[in-house]
């Protein structure tokens, strides 16, 4: 399924276009101004645009309202997205997020704004022949899983080879746990897997690593923030998740989605398997907690000893 979205300077041109047989001169005026400048006419406050183009603070709530928006404070998110979009740092993005005066409660609102958006856009844009290829071939089981994410993407990178490790065998994270990255690698096999993350600013690793994948004959699926990014030129599959964000820094809560969509799927398709799995699992805690529990009354030079 392809996304339907438009983008923001496209919705909000087609808006004014829309309703401009209804607006008030002062309006129209400001209709004019933000149609000149936008993006970045949004990127301060109501009173602000409005004290720029000499009209108040309520023509411009009520030209939004008239426009459709729920609040300026969305069109505000769809002017930073529009902007945050093609700066690849932090610190490119911070003058634009934090250049203006918040509220702590603006600052709660806008973040609750941008990840209701980028969840839906990531559900909507959702490509879903290649999100069943991968579900599908992760739950088959056979070969090994690995995941790689670097920096920011790690902690999502490693909810997620937790999970997928207790709906089936062979997985693990490049470059997470004692072994380096390139001495896994040694063993790489065409029946092996890597679901690799891949967020701007992107890092050549995650790249060097796909080609050696691909080299050996496995299959390498990606989930990245643009079908631009250059993993995604290797991958098999992928799919996409949108991480805009109030702040400067990218926000991960759609990529936590579909990861969670990920291993919902796949354990869906082992469901003949998964509950005997975990029921060891649980097993395996009971065992591990009652020596955890000895061992805390035992004498230091017996504990650990059966």
């Amino acid at each position: 399924m392809k996304s339907t979205l438009q983008t923001p300077i496209a919705l909000l041109t087609e808006r004014l276009a829309r309703q401009s047989a209804t607006l008030t001169s002062s309006e129209r005026a400001l209709a004019e101004g933000l149609e000149r400048d936008y993006p970045h006419a949004l990127l301060e406050s109501a009173t602000a645009l409005a004290t720029r183009h000499g009209t108040s603070a309520s023509t411009v709530v009520r030209l939004f309202a008239k426009l459709g928006y729920a609040s300026y404070a969305e069109a505000q998110r769809e002017a930073r997205a529009e902007v945050t979009a093609l700066l690849q740092t932090a610190g490119q993005r911070a003058p634009v997020t934090i250049g203006t005066e918040r509220s702590q409660q603006q600052c709660v609102d806008d973040a609750l704004l941008h990840d209701q958006h980028n969840l839906n856009a990531t559900r909507d844009g959702l490509d879903m022949a290649a999100f069943e290829a991968i579900t599908t071939r992760l739950a088959e089981g056979t070969g090994r899983v690995y995941v790689l994410a670097q920096i920011n993407s790690a902690p999502v990178a490693a909810w997620l080879a937790l999970h997928l490790n207790m709906c089936r065998p062979g997985v693990q994270e490049l470059g997470a746990g004692a072994i380096d990255t390139t001495d896994q690698l040694l063993w790489v096999q065409p029946e092996d897997v890597l679901l690799a993350f891949s967020i701007r600013r992107y890092a050549s690793g995650p790249v060097k690593v796909a080609q050696r994948f691909r080299d050996a004959g496995a299959q390498v699926f990606s989930i990245t923030d643009s079908s631009a990014a250059p993993l995604a030129a290797l991958a098999h599959q992928r799919v996409l998740v949108r991480t805009s964000n109030a702040s400067p820094f990218d926000s991960y809560t759609a990529a936590f989605f579909l990861c969670n969509a990920l291993v919902s799927a796949v354990a869906q398709l082992r469901h003949a398997a998964v509950p005997e799995t975990l029921k060891r699992r649980d097993d395996l805690w009971k065992d591990v907690e009652a020596q955890l529990i000895v061992d805390s009354h035992a004498p230091a030079g017996r504990r650990g000893k059966r």
